[in-house]
């Protein structure tokens, strides 16, 4: 982590000390556990968002506290953030087409998602930013269908709010960490230790062997074999964690714990070609608020968890220190290996960065700007090489939530496309996230304003090519498929490429595992011509796709 402006050599002795007593809290001279929870608290201020509800309860309801501005103050001069940008109606083929699904219902928490085998969706939340809730005890979970809306309600077992999380290679999810003590005059936020996984068959959570670290806030990534990798996250003390641990659904057991090295919380961490880590440099971190005006940043590079604890720095992104709250992803095939930041704040930036991790020296460039700064933004991957850009704003308040919504149409795009904005009145802010439904639709949900109303509406994006014309059929795609083989599939006379698209799960406009990759197709026949860099062992969806650029609706299918 790289601290900049700072005017004296003292007072970054000082941080250090101070950071330094926050991890080792017991033995001869450690302070009392007061002064100790007071220490914790204050280094946890540099991970944590100021923009969100942090000690007070975000409103489900559609009226304000009068006392929301005092409860939880937002003290910002961020601008409208859509003054800048072409709000204008355009038509669908060229701008896509939103609709409103089914709302949720209030107080359901859908802050973190799970796409299990065939599409069903598991809605994981807990306490959802509620001390109240999570005192009660009371955590919600649901399985849901999105198209009509319909939710069953799940026994959630423990507070997986602010869990890491994705579907392993099993065909199962994976729930590690979540809160056990909420912020407070006597408590730091505290991770939870629990790791859950959950049968989309029988719809059960089933408790696992504890983590050796407490996690709140952790990402989980999908390795070669199909394991998962836990990184980071405030642990049972609430200070920043630097380990990191790996389950083996295989075995039902945890392997030997890899390389450990200190991230922000939720990192954006990515599996390479090569079967390296790149960490983005991105992760929810703020700005310290010292007196020197000292921000705080870690350092991108290339992680290798399983051979050495390797970590080869890269050039930092442009405007470091104000990337806590954007995103990234993927730029189309993977097989490029080309990834954009997007975002961030404060305040708020409307800065892209791209990075070529195939070159042979790695560096980031400028990207394309977004048409508005923003924070709390979500980029998805779609079938057709592109990506969608949409939500967040320049604070976390409705009125600084933006509309504009840009599609960038491929890798080598020089700016973005502008699509047909969000819904007038809706917002996507803190706690929201956007994926690719099996439809090829773009679902978008959830959004918790700080001191204001939370959004509980399902917003769902048709993006342009979804207006090119009959879509192509898909059918016949083998249960099981193998690295190296070749498969006949039927499909309509017109396609002319296959991918493979990994099912989401993402939470805090954030998908690790998120990635299209394109087969090898000819004649009705695929060909798996994939790595396990590229392509992890797991449950993927393929889409056909035809000669004016139409999808077909997914089909599941299992790669191992």
């Amino acid at each position: 982590m790289s601290r900049v402006r700072l005017r004296t050599p003292l007072f970054g002795a000082l941080s250090t000390a101070l950071i330094a007593g926050v991890v080792f809290l017991g033995g001869a001279g450690a302070a009392d556990a007061k002064d100790s929870t007071a220490r914790i608290k204050d280094d946890q201020k540099q991970f944590i968002d100021p923009q969100a509800p942090i000690g007070t309860e975000a409103k489900s309801s559609k009226k304000v506290s009068k006392n929301a501005e005092l409860d939880s103050p937002v003290q910002t001069t961020a601008a409208k953030p859509d003054s800048a940008s072409d709000l204008k109606k355009i038509s669908a083929t060229d701008g896509g087409q939103w609709s409103n699904l089914p709302s949720l219902p209030a107080g359901s928490n859908a802050y973190h998602m799970i796409m299990g085998p065939g599409g069903k969706i598991l809605l994981l939340a807990g306490s959802g930013n509620s001390s109240d809730v999570f005192q009660a005890g009371t955590f919600k979970s649901y399985i849901w269908k999105p198209s009509s809306g319909a939710l069953t309600k799940l026994e959630t077992p423990t507070d997986m709010f602010c869990a890491g999380h994705m579907l392993m290679s099993n065909g199962q999810g994976i729930a590690a960490g979540g809160t056990t003590a909420y912020s407070s005059s006597k408590s730091p936020w505290k991770g939870s230790k629990a790791l859950y996984t959950f049968d989309f068959g029988d719809e059960k959570f089933k408790k696992q062997d504890d983590m050796s670290d407490g996690r709140w806030y952790p990402s989980v990534l999908n390795t070669r074999g199909g394991y998962a990798l836990i990184v980071g996250g405030f642990d049972a003390k609430g200070a920043n964690s630097s380990s990191s641990e790996v389950w083996n659904p295989y075995e039902g057991k945890y392997d030997p714990q890899p390389g450990n090295r200190e991230f922000p919380l939720y990192p954006h961490i990515f599996l390479t070609a090569d079967a390296k880590y790149f960490f983005t440099g991105e992760g929810w971190i703020k700005p310290a608020e010292d007196a020197e005006g000292a921000q705080d940043f870690f350092h991108p590079g290339f992680w290798q968890p399983f051979n050495g604890n390797k970590f080869t720095k890269v050039n930092d992104l442009s405007v470091p220190d104000r990337r806590g709250f954007g995103t990234s992803c993927w730029l189309g095939s993977i097989r490029r290996q080309k990834l954009i930041v997007m975002g961030g704040g404060w305040p708020a930036t409307s800065s892209t960065n791209l990075i070529d991790l195939d070159s042979s020296s790695p560096r980031y460039k400028s990207g394309p700007k977004l048409g508005a700064a923003k924070a709390y933004v979500s980029c998805v991957q779609l079938p057709d090489g592109s990506v969608l850009e949409l939500g967040g704003g320049s604070a976390n308040k409705i009125e600084n939530a933006s509309r504009e919504v840009s599609l960038l149409k491929s890798a080598t795009s020089k700016s973005w496309t502008s699509m047909n904005p969000m819904t007038s009145g809706e917002h996507r802010l803190y706690h929201s996230m956007a994926f690719l439904a099996d439809d090829g639709s773009v679902i978008s949900l959830s959004s918790n304003p700080k001191g204001q109303a939370r959004s509980d509406t399902v917003l769902r994006f048709e993006p342009p090519y979804l207006f090119n014309g009959p879509r192509p059929s898909l059918s016949g795609v083998p249960g099981e498929i193998s690295y190296g083989q070749t498969y006949s599939i039927n499909v309509s006379s017109d396609v002319t490429r296959v991918i493979m698209m990994t099912p989401p799960s993402p939470t805090h406009g954030f998908d690790a595992n998120q990635r299209e990759i394109p087969l090898q197709y000819a004649d009705g026949k695929i060909t798996i011509n994939a790595t396990s860099g590229l392509a992890p062992r797991g449950y993927y969806r393929l889409f056909a796709i035809n000669s004016k650029g139409a999808i077909s609706m997914a089909k599941w299918t299992k790669l191992g």
